[in-house]
Formats: C-alpha cells, structure tokens, sequence
C-alpha cells in the first residue's frame, strides 16, 4: 500500500487525436465480395457479346438488301410470292385485239375512180401489217406469203353486163396487171328493186410491195352501201 501523501502517475494516457482501431473483418466476408465482383464482370462481358452479336446482324440484315438476290434464292422466291399474293391483279385494258398474222379488211364509202373501188377506214376497217393507199383503192403486201383474197359487191340487177375482178401489180412483172379472180355476167331486165351479189375469192402467193385492188365495169350498177361490199385478204 503506498504511503499517504505521495501521488503516483497513471497507467492509462488518453491521446484525443487517435481514431479507432479498424474492426477485423468478419469471416467469409471478401470470399463473397470477390464472387460478387466475378459475377458482375461475366454478365458485362455476355452483355457486349451480345450486343455485338446484334450489330453484326443488323449490319448483314442492310448490305443484304444492297445485293442482287439471285430468283433461285428460295428467301427471294418466298418474298416474290408474298408480294405477288398482296399485289391485285392488273386488269388488261378493253380493245380490240390484234391478228397474229397480215390481215386486211375494207369497206367502200366512195365512188370508183376509173372503174377501181376505193375503200374507206373505219371502226370496221382492219389493216395488220399490210399498207392500204386511199386514193387508189390499192393494198400493199408487207410480207411475203400465201394469202386469202376475198372481194364481195352487191349490185342492181339489169339488162347490162356486169364485170367485177380483182387485179394485181408487183414489180416481178413489168407488163402491167396480172388477174387473179374475174366474175362476168349478164342479166335480163328484172322488176326494179332487185339485189344481186358477186362474190369472188382465191388463194394466191404475194410477195412484199405487190398491190391488190378491185376493178368494175358499169359502176352504176353498184350498191354505195359500206355493208354490202367488202375487199381484203388475210395471210393463210
């Protein structure tokens, strides 16, 4: 026991500047911070793997459309067929359709020129690769070939004789014209009003730039009805 009166200095010496001592971790605490960490730098590293992956098909996905696509692509094939199934069908144009081959067909509308007919286009007329000159009742053969030759007139029965033939000039034969169809006849005075008809037709080989045309003797006799007389041909 110390002795009264004398003062001994502490053990204890308080320093008010010192911080705490750090607290010892607890266990298994940086075992699960590490997984953690881990765990956060994989799913990153999926995240940009995928990004990457979506990138990749987007840029495919344009410079695919860029590219001629071949019609055997069976992706073109099934994308033609969608869009032929949503596209309507086009609706062909109402008209008159075209001969395959040479075709000519006429009506008369005028008087005979020299005892040539002349015919007259209309909505009726047809002329297929074959020229037809106005003012001399002529058609022009276009192309070579065999064709149908065909001339009908209507006509008023009398006591006068009646010629009608259908002639052709072409430059093979400088001679001057060359008949191919002739109807001669001679009728006995009839009651007024009667209505007869000559109707000639033949087969006949025509090469390009020969002309066809028609030829009557006594033009009084002839019907001015368009109807009634017709001239044409057609390749056969």
């Amino acid at each position: 026991m110390a002795p009264v009166g004398i003062k001994y200095p502490s053990v204890f010496v308080v320093d008010s500047n010192a911080r705490a001592p750090p607290l010892p971790p607890k266990p298994g605490w940086s075992k699960r911070h590490g997984a953690t960490q881990t765990l956060l730098l994989v799913l990153v590293i999926v995240a940009l793997c995928g990004m990457a992956v979506e990138a990749f098909f987007i840029y495919h996905l344009y410079s695919s459309k860029d590219k001629p696509t071949s019609a055997n692509d069976p992706q073109t094939a099934m994308r033609k067929q969608e869009k032929e199934d949503t596209v309507p069908p086009k609706q062909k144009p109402v008209g008159v359709m075209k001969p395959s081959k040479p075709m000519a067909h006429l009506t008369t509308g005028q008087h005979p020129a020299d005892g040539v007919l002349l015919w007259t286009e209309n909505q009726e007329s047809i002329l297929h690769h074959v020229k037809h000159k106005v003012n001399e009742g002529k058609l022009i053969i276009e192309k070579e070939g065999f064709y149908s030759v065909y001339s009908k007139i209507s006509l008023k029965e009398n006591s006068f004789m009646f010629n009608h033939s259908v002639l052709q000039i072409t430059p093979r034969y400088t001679e001057g014209e060359i008949l191919l169809l002739q109807s001669t006849r001679s009728h006995p005075k009839q009651r007024p009003g009667t209505i007869d008809n000559s109707y000639l037709s033949g087969v006949f080989h025509l090469f390009k730039g020969d002309a066809i045309f028609v030829r009557i003797k006594n033009c009084t006799l002839v019907l001015s009805n368009s109807a009634a007389n017709y001239f044409g041909l057609f390749m056969v």
